[in-house]
């Protein structure tokens, strides 16, 4: 497989996408089926969004790594194929990896996928640089970590989605691994990004890890490391991703976990990655419905998966806060009587001044379906889904305390920020008609209305 041939097909189909379910503000690829987002920086004056990537089709497929750029987080300029399975070591896959920036050079390192012909997996770590950002070259004695670098008991078929970083003036990798049966994440070190060594296992033993891990991500916030991790359940359980806060220990290279809690309590939110630009700490995931992953290519969409709003992380009295890193133009503030009805946009910014007391209420209307949210307690904040397709229930956990309640809602994805962006959840729901209603019922609030229609 070649970029060139990608790019002609996708270039051939992309006039019949539809546009039903798209989305305006939430970035979906302009063909084909798109996942985990990959190598996420700021390069050369833009914001780098690489994903996963089948450019032939609408189902999951051979990845390759698709690429879009943005100077404002809001509009993506689609950019031609960054990498395609062209390798011997690479060949079933291009999956997913992160990119840094050394001596003004963008690298990334990702995980090449083979698949034999008995059906025996095999994943390597890979390095690939560019100097446009656009056009890259794989390094000529790729695999740089192969399955003899894993510890005892590591599977070469689940070892996976290498997050790079920099400390102390050196380069180190959390990539995520099944050992043993049960999923950890591994850290690597390395001088010169070309030569890697394995130094530890930075969480492992966690029933939240699943059977194996997927997507680890690592920071510092707030005073507190952080390791962010996607997990495959085991017996069908959702997939959620945590994250856990504590403190890596350097010179032992062992990790103290403090507390681990969801990052986003919506089971249809999965593989996130962050990167900081500007002292901010940016998180990008995918979205898609957990439960109807085909959906979009079953009804003939001819695109399938769409990435969460760009979301800022900080940390506020030692609680964690998501806030979206986007904004619109400021349609207008306006004050709901105690109950209100009103026209709302398609792509909108809907924040409640003072969230939800007990027993208040919000509707988002479409002919077709309606997401209710309702809190129901101090402390649960409930969201529901009714339409002919589905009806979906998911309590939301939120702090003590009211706080401002922010909507991002976008044709067929809502994500819900909740006190002062405390609690966080994600929803993809397929309803015909946009939703194009609010109805609200307690006391009277202040609604802000930021509009991306134009």
């Amino acid at each position: 497989m070649t970029i060139q041939a990608a790019e002609k097909f996708a270039q051939e189909n992309t006039a019949q996408v539809a546009a039903q379910y798209r989305p305006k503000i939430h970035f979906a690829a302009p063909y084909g089926w798109l996942n985990d987002p990959n190598g996420l920086i700021y390069y050369q004056g833009y914001y780098h969004l690489y994903y996963q990537h089948n450019p032939y089709g609408t189902n999951w497929d051979t990845m390759h790594w698709g690429h879009a750029r943005s100077k404002d987080l809001v509009h993506w300029e689609d950019l031609p194929i960054a990498m395609a399975p062209d390798e011997e070591y690479d060949r079933s896959g291009v999956f997913s990896g992160s990119a840094i920036v050394y001596d003004n050079r963008l690298y990334v390192m990702y995980t090449g996928h083979v698949v034999a012909e008995d059906g025996t997996v095999t994943e390597t770590q890979n390095i690939a640089w560019s100097d446009d950002s656009i056009h890259f070259t794989k390094y000529e004695k790729n695999p740089v970590l192969a399955a003899a670098q894993l510890p005892a008991g590591g599977d070469p078929a689940d070892f996976r989605d290498p997050k790079v970083f920099t400390h102390a003036g050196r380069f180190y990798a959390v990539i995520a691994a099944a050992v043993d049966g049960a999923g950890q994440i591994l850290l690597y070190e390395s001088e010169d990004l070309l030569h890697w060594q394995y130094t530890s296992s930075l969480l492992a033993n966690l029933p939240e890890l699943g059977r194996m891990t997927e997507c680890p991500d690592f920071f510092t916030i707030g005073g507190q490391d952080a390791l962010v991790f996607s997990a495959i359940m085991p017996n069908e359980e959702p997939h959620l991703v945590q994250i856990a806060l504590g403190k890596l220990d350097w010179a032992t290279k062992t990790f103290q976990m403090d507390s681990l809690q969801p990052l986003d309590q919506g089971l249809d939110f999965y593989a996130p990655q962050s990167f900081e630009h500007n002292g901010r700490r940016i998180v990008i995931p995918w979205l898609r419905h957990a439960e109807m992953v085909n959906y979009l290519a079953d009804h003939d969409q001819n695109w399938n998966g769409q990435m969460g709003i760009p979301r800022i992380l900080t940390m506020v009295d030692g609680q964690l806060r998501q806030t979206p890193a986007v904004t619109g133009a400021a349609l207008q503030t306006v004050t709901l009587a105690e109950t209100a009805t009103r026209s709302i946009p398609v792509a909108s910014i809907l924040t409640l001044k003072k969230g939800l007391a007990v027993g208040q209420s919000i509707d988002l209307e479409s002919p077709d379906g309606v997401v209710k949210l309702r809190q129901t307690t101090a402390d649960t904040l409930e969201l529901q889904v009714h339409c002919d397709l589905e009806q979906r229930q998911l309590p939301i956990k939120t702090p003590t305390g009211q706080g401002a309640l922010t909507l991002v809602l976008d044709r067929s994805a809502l994500e819900v920020f909740a006190s002062d962006g405390a609690a966080v959840a994600s929803l993809v729901f397929f309803f015909p008609s946009a939703i194009d209603t609010l109805k609200y019922a307690g006391e009277a609030n202040q609604l802000t209305v930021q509009s991306f229609e134009a």
